[in-house]
């Protein structure tokens, strides 16, 4: 990703209260990432307390059983973790990596499901704190994976690797 459009993020991300600036969001992390873009992720919160995104009841995130598929289940709980941790430590000065997802499945999902990351903020100064002083810090987070009625379906636990673009080799 170029600089100017990592700044660029990085200033919607402090903003991203706004709903105008939460739609921003949206279309440019749904569209920039292929990935995403049949998902139809919506951005539901981005605040300072935290991170909601919502995976719609639609066909091409539904598995044989009619139940929304386990994978698209599984990105819906890797999404808001790392859109909390980009909102915290940007993306123009640290690169982030996810190194590990563990999901625990609990009930089938035949509905639109939220995707909810409480922000610890202590422990991301704390990570903030030593990116100061080491390359890289690896932070785990947790989103929650509610339906309408607000029940667990699932946990996503994620662990990510932060590290300071100019830390950052690309060797072949």
């Amino acid at each position: 990703m170029n600089k100017q459009l990592s700044k660029l993020l990085d200033k919607l991300m402090a903003g991203s209260e706004s709903k105008t600036k939460l739609v921003a969001l949206e279309t440019l992390f749904n569209q920039g990432i292929p990935f995403n873009i049949p998902h139809k992720f919506k951005f539901v919160e981005i605040s300072h307390q935290k991170t909601v995104l919502k995976l719609p009841y639609i066909k091409k995130n539904k598995n044989h059983l009619g139940g929304l598929h386990a994978c698209a289940v599984a990105t819906l709980g890797e999404y808001p973790a790392g859109l909390t941790l980009v909102k915290k430590f940007g993306m123009s000065r640290y690169r982030l990596i996810m190194r590990r997802i563990q999901v625990e499945y609990f009930k089938q999902a035949k509905e639109a499901l939220l995707g909810e990351v409480i922000v610890n903020h202590q422990e991301l100064d704390q990570f903030g704190q030593q990116l100061q002083s080491e390359d890289m810090v690896e932070v785990e987070m947790t989103t929650n994976i509610l339906n309408k009625s607000e029940e667990v379906i699932a946990v996503v636990h994620t662990v990510w690797q932060i590290k300071n673009w100019k830390k950052v080799s690309f060797k072949g």
